[in-house]
């Protein structure tokens, strides 16, 4: 077997790298034209991009550190591959900094969050929001540098520190537990600082975007499709190395177990899919169901694509046992997965970023009402909400409380006032003085009442494959420079021999499948 363990990242991956790179660049400055004045289009690109390949790097990183917590001895060939991924933090750390020098107000109409907005907290202002006050001790720019880049300038520590142990532990003369008890501390202390703060990086930096909504059940959410798309990456890095003559020693069985995780994460990705919107609509609360609502409305091909992207497809291909261990259809699927989770951040962000700029757009026409009404998914109710809500005059939405009613249990339930300020459950029919109150949320800004289509916005275009390939680019340029900063293989890991001799007995299982069908086949 060819034990070649040294990457040399060669000059040519370099050039190709730097030419992606500079394509990415280009085309996130193409995204700023024609781009409104608050320059929406671009500014969610870049969060979406550096948001998406930071949290792969936090994902490899929580993932290596369950599997060494776990005494996982069969990672030992392909941990350094998630150790030079979660090195990544620091270049999203630093990415990250911009935004938040967006959110203190350092850059001028900077509009991607429309908490950050001047007098939405203040009970004396005509823009006072009662429910973004009520959150604005979270959704404050101390508390979103705290939660964005102080956890993740922790986090990318704790990457550092295992990162250093595990080279540390080549100089060793002999195999021994000493530098692995080290990586174990490190790991096991990593997994409740990962697990409980990237609730809170992830409602500061993507769902603090609806400021509105809210849902207990995001963080967890997001958090699987970071991973999923880092382990489909992870795959194709393994396949694409091999492919250049390294990680010989990679099986088929670590690729199996590989694909294994990537074909039950995906359906427990889809699980929190649907236990998170069956919740929101049984619940049939306004202030929930709007952000379900307007994706399913106004964004049918992000809604239902992203179903098809990240459940349907890998869960047909991964389905059958030997799929698994092909390097093809491996590679193909682990395509798909990366694409489509990607595709999943671009569903969180748009949507919600383009409500944010209209709003942005009333407010310094002074045209902004401050009423966010929506409608229940759920629609048996609706007869009765309509009447409510045509015998009620404006003063009265804004000084007193409403019923909602809930279609599986048939009595009103009464809402306290703020919430349904918030979000008053209306009818179908009551959808069009929703749209004069509120404006066109979901529409170009500057242009109400239009709902069209607009690349970019509605489905990703060019300028956002482009970006998307240049911080891939980026990505892949830093890990390879930390992939060859230390031996492929860690040559005194004490778990190293059974790696190397790791076996799953799914390739036996296959044979006597051939031998039965061949059998039967001559009985």
């Amino acid at each position: 077997m060819n034990l070649n363990t040294q990457f040399v990242f060669d000059g040519k991956l370099k050039r190709n790298l730097i030419i992606g790179m500079a394509l990415g660049f280009v085309c996130l400055l193409l995204s700023l034209v024609g781009d409104d004045e608050y320059h929406t289009r671009f500014w969610t690109n870049y969060l979406h991009n550096t948001v998406y390949f930071t949290g792969i790097a936090f994902t490899a990183m929580f993932f290596l550190s369950a599997q060494i917590t776990a005494f996982g001895g069969w990672i030992a060939t392909v941990k350094r591959i998630w150790e030079a991924m979660s090195q990544f933090m620091l270049v999203g750390l630093v990415l990250l900094l911009v935004v938040a020098a967006g959110v203190w107000g350092l850059i001028p109409n900077f509009k991607l969050y429309h908490w950050t907005t001047d007098g939405l907290s203040d009970p004396n202002s005509p823009l006072f929001d009662r429910v973004i006050a009520g959150k604005s001790g979270f959704l404050s720019p101390f508390f979103y540098t705290i939660g964005v880049i102080g956890f993740l300038g922790l986090w990318y520590f704790w990457a550092y520190k295992m990162r250093q142990v595990s080279v540390m532990q080549d100089e060793h003369e002999t195999a021994s537990f000493d530098y692995y008890k080290k990586q174990r501390k490190w790991a096991a202390s990593f997994l409740p600082l990962g697990g409980f703060l990237s609730t809170v990086f992830l409602w500061e930096a993507i769902m603090s975007i609806d400021p509105h909504w809210y849902s207990t059940m995001f963080a967890w959410y997001s958090t699987i499709s970071m991973l999923l798309g880092g382990l489909s990456l992870m795959i194709m890095i393994i396949i694409y190395l091999q492919s250049k003559g390294y990680m010989q020693y990679v099986t088929r069985d670590h690729l199996h177990d590989l694909g294994k995780y990537l074909f039950g994460i995906s359906v427990f990705w889809a699980y929190l899919w649907f236990d998170q919107f069956m919740l929101i609509w049984y619940a049939n609360v306004g202030e929930e169901t709007i952000y379900f609502k307007e994706r399913m409305d106004e964004y049918p091909v992000l809604f239902w694509g992203n179903l098809l992207l990240n459940f349907v497809t890998p869960f047909l291909i991964l389905m059958r046992n030997d799929t698994k261990r092909k390097m093809g259809t491996m590679f193909f699927v682990c395509v798909i997965v990366f694409f489509g989770h990607w595709w999943d951040f671009f569903y969180m962000i748009k949507p919600g970023a383009r409500t944010a700029a209209y709003e942005a757009k009333e407010i310094s026409e002074g045209k902004h009402n401050n009423k966010h009404e929506a409608a229940p998914l759920s629609s048996a109710s609706q007869p009765e909400a309509a009447e409510q809500h045509a015998a009620t005059t404006p003063a009265e939405h804004a000084d007193h409380s409403h019923t909602a009613d809930t279609m599986d249990s048939g009595h009103e339930t009464s809402v306290p006032t703020p919430a349904v300020e918030e979000a008053a459950v209306v009818s179908a029919g009551a959808e069009e003085s929703h749209g004069d109150a509120h404006g066109d949320a979901h529409g170009e800004v500057g242009h109400h009442g239009d709902k069209g289509f607009k690349l970019g916005v509605t489905i990703p275009g060019l300028q956002e494959i482009g970006a998307m390939i240049g911080f891939l680019c980026l990505f892949l340029f830093f890990f390879y420079r930390q992939l060859e900063r230390a031996s492929l293989l860690p040559m005194k890991d004490p778990f190293l021999e059974e790696s190397m001799h790791h076996s799953t007995g799914a390739h036996i299982d296959s044979e006597m499948e051939n031998e039965d069908h061949g059998g039967g086949h001559g009985h």
